[in-house]
């Protein structure tokens, strides 16, 4: 009868270099397949939310809600307890705060309120910033200048190009020590909130909203990220195709430099108005 025996070294370390070759293979599979799962959800989140939104419009004759709520009747300024970003407005036709997040972004804390407006930077999927009240000459402010309108569905001309939602780079508003708009989106900015190393801009000089910043995008899965249009659809995105490309601007420019935003790779549509197309 032959007697047992143990494992020699060499063998022991072959078993370990299959192992680790192995290990080697299967890991960045594992990686992949996990990022995508994620990616999935965050698409899967902003479709809820993109429903959430034609539902509140619905209810509301075709009015989209605005990005944000900030003034009070008469154009005065609403303190920050009564302030409202577009995101509590369609919260009741979801009742699910998670939705408003992607999983890859910065987890909100745990005392995280969807209606806090000082919370609104930790919203990781944002709406686009230009869809907010817009003020027209000839209205019945204090000054007597001007009159908020706010836009409606009717008003979008291209659905399946204009741009809804978006992964947004989120953290601590400035309310919290921070300078991260999370729940805003604006593809003229990017890779993270304003003040940090990573805070990029294509065209300089643009305006910048005193309560929404400069709403930069984020590019959190696989190097590019999600974006959701009127027409209801959502897509991944390379972040350089979404971005304004200055070799595509027009030789002679636009009349307001606003309006390059819309002059992208992927013929993404940010604005519901540019004159310069």
């Amino acid at each position: 009868m032959r007697s047992g025996r143990g494992f020699t070294l060499i063998e022991l370390l072959v078993v370990i270099a299959i192992i680790a070759i192995l290990a080697a293979i299967l890991f960045p599979v594992f990686a992949q397949a996990r990022e995508s799962a994620r990616q999935t959800t965050c698409a899967s989140n902003m479709n809820q939310l993109s429903r959430a939104i034609a539902m509140y419009a619905a209810d509301h004759e075709q009015t989209l809600p605005m990005n944000r709520i900030v003034l009070g009747p008469g154009g005065t300024g609403l303190p920050d307890a009564s302030r409202r970003t577009w995101a509590s407005l369609v919260f009741p036709y979801t009742k699910n705060v998670d939705i408003f997040s992607c999983p890859n972004a910065e987890k909100p804390p745990a005392d995280f309120r969807i209606d806090d407006w000082v919370m609104r930077g930790w919203i990781s999927i944002g709406y686009n910033t230009h869809i907010a009240g817009w003020f027209w000459i000839g209205g019945d402010l204090p000054s007597g200048e001007h009159t908020i309108m706010v836009p409606n569905l009717a008003m979008i001309r291209e659905a399946a190009q204009f741009v809804l939602l978006a992964d947004t780079a989120n953290g601590r508003s400035p309310q919290q020590g921070g300078n991260c708009f999370g729940f805003s989106a604006d593809n003229n900015s990017y890779g993270g909130c304003e003040g940090t190393p990573q805070f990029r801009q294509v065209i300089q000089g643009l305006a910048r909203s005193g309560t929404a910043g400069f709403a930069p995008i984020m590019a959190r899965h696989r190097g590019g990220l999600n974006l959701t249009f009127a027409d209801g659809h959502t897509k991944w995105f390379r972040l350089e195709a979404v971005i304004p490309n200055p070799r595509m601007f027009p030789s002679g420019g636009c009349s307001n430099n606003e309006e390059l935003r819309d002059f992208n790779t992927a013929n993404t549509r940010w604005l519901i108005w540019n004159r310069c197309l």
